[in-house]
């Protein structure tokens, strides 16, 4: 366990916190204005904590630590290790804060869909830190906020198809994303070299 306190303290917390903070406040806010509370919201919410949680898999020693023999599976696993409870923990907190403060909720994403995104994520980071070294998870991050507006936005294109299972499919099929998006990653973390 002497890789605890290094990780902790290069782990980026603030992109989690302050997701957390924005979404306890937007709860908040919304009761305080006594307004019905949006199904936007509850999915944005969330999403964007999952999103904070995987801004934290930044690896910032990874092209010093890359010719050791500490493999990236481990290093990733290192990281998730110390990044999923509090994470846990803060989407418990929001529930917690909407249950209490709103008779009725719209349906929110599940907790396998939430993981599921967060697989993703994960994944997408394993993958570009092959090819993009540090700077992965940026544009990770980058490209889970662009699906994430998609998402939301979806309703406010009137194509006359169903979008939820494209602009959604880790809320549709969360089983599924979520073993593809753990496969990817073993792959992309344990076989090859990276570059």
């Amino acid at each position: 366990m002497d890789w605890l306190s290094p990780t902790r303290a290069v782990v980026r917390w603030s992109p989690l916190l302050a997701a957390s903070a924005l979404a306890a406040a937007t709860l908040v806010l919304i009761r305080v204005l006594d307004r019905p509370m949006p199904s936007q919201t509850l999915i944005v919410a969330p999403a964007m904590m999952v999103v904070g949680a995987v801004c934290g898999l930044h690896d910032p020693g990874r092209d010093f630590v890359h010719a050791l023999p500490v493999s990236a599976a481990q290093r990733l696993a290192h990281r998730l290790i110390v990044l999923v409870p509090p994470l846990v923990l803060a989407l418990f907190a929001v529930r917690w804060l909407a249950s209490s403060l709103f008779a009725t909720l719209p349906p929110a994403p599940g907790w396998k869909a939430l993981a599921a995104f967060g697989a993703v994520g994960v994944a997408t980071c394993a993958t570009l830190a092959r090819r993009l070294g540090t700077r992965a998870t940026d544009a990770a991050v980058s490209a889970m906020l662009v699906w994430l507006v998609c998402a939301v936005s979806r309703g406010l294109l009137d194509v006359g198809v169903d979008l939820d299972g494209v602009l959604m499919p880790w809320s549709r099929w969360p089983v599924a994303i979520a073993s593809v998006a753990v496969f990817v990653t073993f792959v992309a973390t344990t076989r090859g070299v990276e570059a």
